[in-house]
């Protein structure tokens, strides 16, 4: 009877090979979960790699949008702030000239009043955020208003922006995507002119004494005033509409950010099982491997 040869050289090259394998798959997994990441470099991430780099950029524009609209907003608060002190100078302006129709003030005092409700006015308009005017348009290192100069009307009783130095110019910005957001509000917007040629017209009346010309201020800074209310009314719908696109690019960059983690990040459980599965796969190759490295040929032939 012929006895064959018995070689153990293949059983020993597979059981290698697949140690090797399940070594290597246990290394990653084990640098996952030390990591965090599913992979240390792109070329581990295989197809997933364009749209990782696509909601990362995605997320990066949310933040400068973010960004860029808090500063926005640091603006436009100030601007209500600003127009909310307006409404009260104005307020204060068509009582005094009230006073003045009357007689019931200190006429005498009532040129200084005027000075002083003017030097109220063009500091208010005057303001700045970050070394920006915020009422020069797109001059924004031009002061808007002159204050140097008493406002003098071109014509008598008709308002204009000669005491206007910013330009005609809005400042619109992208809030978000497809969405721009014209919020800057000028000191040369008819409700402002109303109010300084009420100013004017109110100097007038009283250098000359005219009833008619202190009446057509009074008329000129109530017009002012309910046109300051309306343009603070747009300014704090502004406000709102900040708030909510704020609260939406907050929300999608929170969607964004999880799928962007589910891509690169380790999922600790499902690979903390597999590590579990792979261990015990190599202990038992260690184990073949031992026994099969303790055969001889004699146990063949027993």
């Amino acid at each position: 009877m012929a006895v064959n040869s018995v070689s153990t050289y293949a059983i020993f090259q597979s059981t290698l090979t697949d140690m090797n394998k399940v070594e290597t798959d246990l290394n990653n997994e084990q640098m996952q979960l030390s990591s965090g990441s599913k992979a240390q470099n792109f070329a581990g991430m295989a197809d997933n790699v364009q749209q990782y780099l696509s909601l990362d950029a995605t997320i990066a524009k949310t933040n400068q949008y973010l960004n860029d609209n808090q500063l926005v907003e640091t603006r436009i608060n100030t601007t209500s702030s600003v127009l909310s002190q307006v409404v009260d100078i104005a307020t204060s302006l068509q009582s005094l000239i009230s006073q003045r129709l009357s007689s019931a003030g200190n006429n005498s005092a009532f040129g200084t009043q005027l000075q002083g409700v003017w030097q109220q006015l063009t500091g208010q308009l005057n303001t700045s955020v970050d070394n920006q005017y915020l009422f020069s348009g797109t001059a924004v290192n031009t002061p808007p208003v002159n204050a140097t100069d008493f406002p003098a009307l071109q014509q008598s009783g008709v308002p204009d922006a000669g005491y206007y130095q910013g330009n005609q110019q809005n400042i619109t910005v992208s809030a978000q995507d497809n969405t721009s957001v014209t919020y800057n509000v000028r000191a040369d917007a008819p409700a402002f002119q109303q109010l300084f040629a009420g100013l004017a017209m109110a100097q007038q009346g009283d250098q000359l004494n005219s009833s008619n010309a202190l009446s057509q201020a009074e008329t000129l800074v109530q017009s002012g005033l309910q046109g300051i209310i309306n343009i603070q009314a747009t300014v704090n719908t502004n406000k709102v509409n900040y708030t909510t696109i704020d609260q939406n690019l907050n929300n999608l960059k929170l969607y964004w950010q999880g799928i962007l983690q589910s891509l690169g990040n380790t999922d600790v459980v499902a690979v903390s099982t597999q590590v579990a599965i792979n261990q015990g796969i190599l202990q038992a190759a260690f184990q073949a491997f031992a026994k099969i490295s303790s055969l001889r040929l004699s146990d063949y032939l027993k």
